[in-house]
């Protein structure tokens, strides 16, 4: 298996651990995230990670000044194993750079104007899955497959990546994380 070039992907973006009760206000699940990981959120509206064991994406509000509240949803409940009252943990990355598209796909932009269009319209969430998945190829013929799919996915109109994983990429950061923490 030949292995791609490790220069052109997108730097690694930090991984914020705390702990946080859950509680109800309004009908929804909450989670108060501590002001020195909110500080580090600053701008973004949804956030990805894992409470316990569960991994999520998961959109995110500003409640005062300077700290923001999780939605958590259903599915990340039962995932996590918890209920309001609960203390849980949380894994979650940090804000990354905006994703800019690697020099194999930007030039394959410049010759389809109308995936370009399409990739201009896309919020920074769907680019950065384009890139993850592309990114994520193990050989250089899967990521110009890749590439291929994503400009013919593009020109045709569609936003998201059909087959990306969107929780691979997180999960590897944490992983990473985790043995970097156990080895310092």
């Amino acid at each position: 298996m030949t292995q791609l070039p490790q220069g052109q992907q997108q730097s690694s973006p930090d991984v914020l651990h705390f702990t946080a009760v859950l509680f109800k206000r309004d009908g929804n699940m909450l989670l108060e995230i501590p002001n020195e990981v909110s500080a580090k959120l600053t701008g973004m509206e949804k956030v990805e990670g894992m409470i316990n064991t569960q991994p999520f994406r998961a959109v995110i509000e500003l409640e005062k000044k300077e700290t923001y509240l999780l939605h958590v949803g259903v599915a990340m409940m039962r995932g996590a194993d918890a209920q309001e009252g609960d203390t849980v943990q949380l894994a979650i990355l940090g804000r990354e750079p905006d994703p800019v598209p690697p020099a194999d796909l930007q030039r394959e932009f410049e010759l389809s104007p109308e995936a370009d269009m399409s990739w201009q319209k896309l919020t920074t969430l769907g680019r950065r899955d384009w890139i993850r998945w592309i990114e994520g190829a193990k050989t250089v013929a899967t990521r110009a497959r890749r590439i291929t799919r994503t400009i013919d996915q593009l020109s045709e109109g569609k936003r998201r990546a059909c087959c990306v994983d969107v929780n691979s990429f997180m999960m590897c950061r944490i992983k990473e994380d985790a043995e970097t923490r156990t080895t310092a």
